[in-house]
């Protein structure tokens, strides 16, 4: 089963760099494929940056800003391929977790969400 994680965070919130203990704490989560094998991830550049396309009454169209500020954005994505659910969840406790210990001062919530059609 391959699972998707967003990283949503609020804008105009900065955290600042992250610290070198977390990178290698969660370089060493990559490394561990007990519970998932790490497939992909990126952080994306700003949403200000973004280019929104629309589809509507069989009409696609590249839409103009400027957009009303979100509330949250989605700052960067992981894909992650596990056994089942519970070791998904399990290895998104971790990955939290290290950035709640090693990183307090950010904030961000996490959208797992199966990939459709992509069982094991």
């Amino acid at each position: 089963m391959r699972f998707l994680m967003l990283v949503h965070e609020e804008p105009g919130r900065d955290a600042g760099p992250p610290p070198a203990s977390l990178i290698d704490a969660v370089e060493s989560l990559r490394a561990d494929t007990s519970l998932g094998r790490w497939l992909d991830d990126g952080g994306l550049a700003p949403v200000a940056e973004a280019l929104w396309v629309r589809t509507e009454d069989g009409r696609a169209a590249v839409l103009d800003g400027p957009f009303a500020e979100s509330k949250e954005v989605i700052g960067g994505f992981f894909v992650v391929e596990a056994a089942s659910r519970d070791d998904m969840t399990r290895w998104v406790e971790q990955f939290i977790g290290l950035h709640a210990r090693h990183w307090p001062e950010l904030a961000y919530t996490a959208q797992v969400r199966q990939i459709a059609g992509a069982e094991a």
